[in-house]
């Protein structure tokens, strides 16, 4: 105790100054190493223990995210290209928001969660109700804590109770109840009893917030599973470890379909397809070099009168080889007045750029037709999609194979989720990479803590005094200042050091072998988070990452001493962290500083074709694995210091408060997300927070018994007991409930009128034109286009879901790009919106075309404010949807521009969609996905588009029994007909979700389910 106490006064010093003798003669009480060796000036433990430092956080930390705020609510309105990109979305665009400066908060925050369900998805909803329920629970618990701490203080200063020594309270014990590592005041009985009271009711209270939020999760995840049962990733699995003589798609569909576990409607055995991927990706290399030289030759945007992108582009296309196709391109460009560049094939050698690059793009494009109908090697993976989702369910819960690990059968995720470049690594390899990258994981976690204590000892006073020796006087007479550099500085540091751990996680799980992005995902969260939790609460608690791990394996009896002698002691610095992180921080994520700066970064430096500007300007993606794990770090750090200082959860609900709101604004109106998990981040979360507390209530046991209150600690004792009996009965309750759909609700669902997608056909308006001509169905009418097809217009589409968010959006072509295309960011080479099947990309992916430059209109540039004519983008363009397409009009000349680019992004829709009927219908392509009853096909047939000079009929009809009623409609498809995008949802599949916050539908007739009303309803 003695050596204890001695560190204890130590860290409470104002200036560590203390010689090496003196050093080596204060021990950290936990294996007697001296501190010298593991504890430097300026690191955590040093400096955190500062009691006063918490108001220099307020001071630093409200004027900081007030001023972030100002310049969020300024720029919201005036940059919706960069602040709202999801409020160009065609069909899930949210409500618009006021454009008053503070308008937008109040209707934010009362858009109900349902409405995140039907326009995000699941795993959006997920990260809300966590927050949700977060605040509520740290509400209740400052609540709690005032009303449990409150009375004891008083009773102590009225001489109601004694302190510690038995004598009569008086106005000393009314001060800072901080416990004794922090400012050496020891605490009364009255104070300990307080802890050993608020580790009971926050526990319980975390029991029930949690079980609420778990409850009312699996119930929203089999209705939003069953919303979305027709969906081509609802009915399939996928299978790992097939047997050489399933290794084709018709064994496989066959074998599955023996089993009896209903109608297989396709199977897809993956190919080894490594060589033709590197093919498509030089295509794609010379396609865009020769996009490069057609800018060098027009520019981009191009000025000239004469020029056409699109006839140019039509003429282009129609050639079979590289001379035909420069020879029609160069006739509609002739009258353009440029200089056809040149480039050098040799040292001496110079040569017509574009001529150059199309004859190499043309060489590997045949390549790449070749090799997509070649012969491949089956690989032992692939997937089973079936014609009902129970067949899928129960595929996936039944051992399928006598043999051992033959015909793994799981649910499948979505063709966008899987990440094709490790389906072909073998079982024993995946053994020996996750070995591998585990105990990299593990020399990360327990080696990292030794570049952060350098990091920090150079941010602490006494290191700041050797580079600015004027500091030291400014530090001296400024108590602000001091507090800043020992308070803030460290936070700070730790913060942003940490910036770049995520990026090396997602590297190493990637390295692991996963094959699926949200596998990948979920486990850098994990990795990131067991990072987290181990040197940001553990090890800078204790300073000491090795001799920690190793002194915990010595005696592990001694951990809740252990953490009862440290954490505590770092108890200010986490209370700075959550007001920091809180108040500070989140406001900067609204203004996305990283993303902006990057798409600055990349317009004005680095882009020059199309391609690129839109490449530099998508919308940004949000990674859960990188975001998740430092918002559970935060609640279990409010959870461990809850009962040692309550103010902490004060601050903690205020956190989870503006994180609520900040994430609310940006996944409803910025993030995009490719792919959906259906909310599996929830149960891992479930988990930390139970670890969580296990550490609250270790620490909390320890801490009472180092203070000889054995009797308090064996009052909190039990708690591990009932949060152990909690975890197995949440778990075993709702994990394997929540992870598949009961078979008795999708009986009931199934039993309902089945309202199928119908299948779709395109006739003409005029009957004196026919349909049935070869040559018609295999052209696009580029000068009349056709209208932007029903969201169920998909190859396997049976919602609109089978249509992710990337075809969804268009954002109105600025200066340098019309958007006319997806990007290729899952998979390279081939166009996000060609991944709508399980066919492996390189085989049957959208393949990316030719993108010429865009024509410049004055009024673009006139429009133009200087921000948006520096980095090319219109005024326009910074609306949303739903308030442009009021405005627009077609009497003026911007007119002819609005409707031009409205046909580009419509003929681009269309060169897709023709190409994935091309591909499926092809009868002489050995690789197209295998239906197994083609007569049976549930998914849509589009037929190809062909011109017709009075538009067109877009007639739905149904192909399903079942079907009680046909729906035609006329879609008109001249240019000034063409419909303007509209927001109106009265089309897409809504999720319901009831007013009662009891999802089950139980009526609330006591007073736990009274709170419980207050506990769950974190979904709707």
């Amino acid at each position: 105790m003695a050596d204890n106490d001695n560190f204890h006064e130590f860290l409470n010093q104002q200036e560590v100054l203390i010689s090496s003798e003196a050093f080596n003669q204060i021990t950290f009480g936990i294996g007697g190493r001296p501190i010298s060796d593991r504890l430097v000036p300026g690191d955590i433990p040093d400096d955190a223990g500062k009691n006063r430092l918490l108001t220099t956080q307020l001071l630093f930390a409200i004027p900081l995210g007030t001023f972030f705020i100002l310049i969020f609510c300024y720029l919201r309105t005036r940059w919706n290209t960069m602040f709202a990109p999801r409020s160009r979305l065609q069909k899930l665009a949210p409500d618009p928001l006021p454009t008053t400066f503070f308008g937008w908060i109040i209707p934010l925050y009362n858009m109900p969660e349902s409405l995140i369900l039907e326009k995000v998805g699941l795993d959006a909803a997920v990260l809300l109700a966590f927050f949700k329920m977060s605040y509520k629970l740290f509400t209740f618990c400052a609540i709690a804590g005032f009303a449990i701490v409150g009375p004891i203080k008083l009773a102590e200063y009225f001489h109601f109770l004694p302190d510690k020594n038995g004598n009569s309270g008086g106005k000393n014990s009314f001060n800072d109840p901080s416990p004794l590592p922090i400012d050496e005041k020891p605490e009364t009985p009255g104070e300990l009893a307080s802890f050993a009271i608020l580790t009971w009711v926050y526990s319980l209270a975390t029991f029930y917030f949690t079980f609420y939020n778990y409850r009312e999760f699996s119930d929203i995840r089999h209705r939003y599973y069953l919303k979305w049962k027709d969906t081509i990733a609802a009915r399939t699995v996928m299978v790992s470890v097939i047997p050489k003589n399933l290794q084709s798609d018709k064994a496989l569909a066959e074998f599955y379909e023996s089993l009896e576990l209903g109608t297989v409607e396709s199977a897809v055995v993956y190919r080894h397809v490594r060589k033709l991927s590197h093919i498509i990706e030089k295509r794609t290399k010379y396609l865009q070099k020769l996009e490069e030289a057609y800018v060098d030759y027009l520019d981009n945007p191009c000025k000239d009168p004469h020029y056409d992108p699109v006839e140019t582009l039509n003429e282009f296309e129609k050639a079979d080889d590289a001379t035909t196709a420069n020879a029609n391109a160069a006739k509609v460009l002739e009258k353009v007045s440029a200089k056809r560049p040149k480039t050098h094939t040799s040292l001496f050698k110079k040569v017509d750029k574009i001529e150059y690059y199309t004859k190499k793009f043309f060489e590997y494009d045949k390549l790449v037709e070749a090799g997509r109908r070649g012969a491949h090697s089956s690989a032992p993976i692939g997937f089973v999609t079936f014609e009902n989702i129970a067949s899928a369910q129960l595929a996936a819960q039944v051992l399928i194979h006598p043999e051992p690990f033959e015909c793994y059968t799981e649910l499948a995720p979505e063709p966008r989720d899987i990440y094709w470049y490790n389906m072909t690594i073998q079982r024993r390899e995946l053994f020996i990479r996750n070995l591998i990258v585990n105990i990299l994981i593990v020399l990360l976690v327990f080696f990292w803590s030794g570049p952060i204590s350098v990091f920090a000892s150079l941010l602490s006073l006494p290191a700041l005094k050797k580079i600015f020796p004027w500091l030291e006087h400014l530090a001296e007479t400024n108590e602000f200042v001091k507090g800043l550099i020992q308070g803030t500085l460290p936070t700070l540091a730790v913060s942003i050091f940490n910036i770049v751990l995520p990026k090396i996680m997602i590297g190493l799980t990637i390295l692991q072998g996963f094959n699926a992005r949200s596998i990948i995902e979920l486990s850098t969260f994990a990795k990131y988070y067991f990072f987290l939790l181990v040197n940001v609460l553990l090890i800078f608690s204790i300073a000491g990452a090795v001799a920690t791990a190793y002194e915990t394996i010595k005696d592990p009896t001694g951990v809740p001493r252990k953490l009862a002698t440290t954490l505590p002691q770092v108890s200010s610095f986490f209370v700075n962290f959550v007001v920091l992180q809180g108040i500070g921080i989140f406001p900067i994520h609204l203004l996305q500083l990283k993303e902006v700066a990057y798409t600055w970064t990349m317009r004005i430096f680095f882009s020059k074709t199309p391609r690129d500007y839109a490449k530099a300007s998508a919308p940004p993606f949000m990674n859960y694995g990188e975001e998740l794990p430092p918002m559970i770090l935060i609640f279990v750090i409010i959870l461990v210091y809850s009962s040692l200082r309550p103010i902490i959860t004060f601050f903690g609900a205020i956190y989870f408060i503006l994180g609520y709101m900040c994430y609310k604004y940006l996944l409803l109106y910025v993030y995009f997300h490719p792919y959906e998990t259906a909310g599996l981040a929830w149960p891992k979360i479930f988990r930390r927070i139970i670890i969580g507390l296990y550490i609250y209530q270790l620490m909390m046991i320890g801490y009472l018994s180092l203070r000889e209150y054995y009797y308090l600690a064996a009052s909190v004792f039990p708690l591990l007991i009932c949060t152990f009996v909690f975890f197995y009965y949440v778990n075993d309750a709702y994990e394997r409930a929540a992870a598949f759909i009961p078979l008795k609700n999708l009986r009931e669902e199934l039993n309902k009128v089945q309202t199928n997608t119908a299948d779709v056909t395109i006739t003409t308006k005029t009957p004196e034109t026919p349909i049935n001509s070869e040559s018609a169905n295999e052209s696009i009418n580029t000068a009349n286009p056709p209208p932007p097809m029903n969201e169920n217009d998909t190859e396997e589409g049976h919602s609109q879901r089978d249509v992710l968010e990337d075809d969804l959006y268009h954002a109105d072509p600025d200066l340098y790009t019309d958007y006319s295309q997806p990007p290729m960011s899952l998979y390279n080479g081939i166009l996000n919106t060609g991944m709508r099947n399980y066919g492996p990309p390189a085989l049957v992916g959208i393949l990316p075309w030719l993108w010429l430059p865009v024509k410049r209109v004055p009024s673009d540039e006139a429009e133009a404010g200087i921000f948006h004519r520096l980095l090319g983008m219109n005024k326009i363009g910074s609306k949303p949807m739903a308030v442009r397409s009021g405005s627009l009009t077609y009497i003026e000349t911007e007119e002819e521009r609005n409707q031009r680019d409205l046909n580009n992004q419509r003929i681009a829709d269309a060169k897709i969609k023709l190409a994935t009927k091309r591909a499926a219908r092809d009868p002489n392509n050995p690789n197209k996905i295998y239906y197994h009853h083609p007569e049976r096909r549930r998914s849509t047939l589009v037929s190809p588009i062909s011109p017709a000079s009075g538009g067109f009929f877009l007639t739905t009809r149904s192909s399903s029994p079942e079907r009680n009623e046909n729906i035609s409609r006329e879609i008109p498809t001249t240019s000034r007909e063409i419909p303007i995008p509209s927001t109106s949802t009265a089309n897409t599949t809504s999720i319901e979700i009831p007013e009662s916050a009891n999802l089950q539908e139980r009526p609330k007739r006591n007073m736990t389910d009274l709170i419980g009303k207050f506990a769950g309803k974190n979904f709707g």
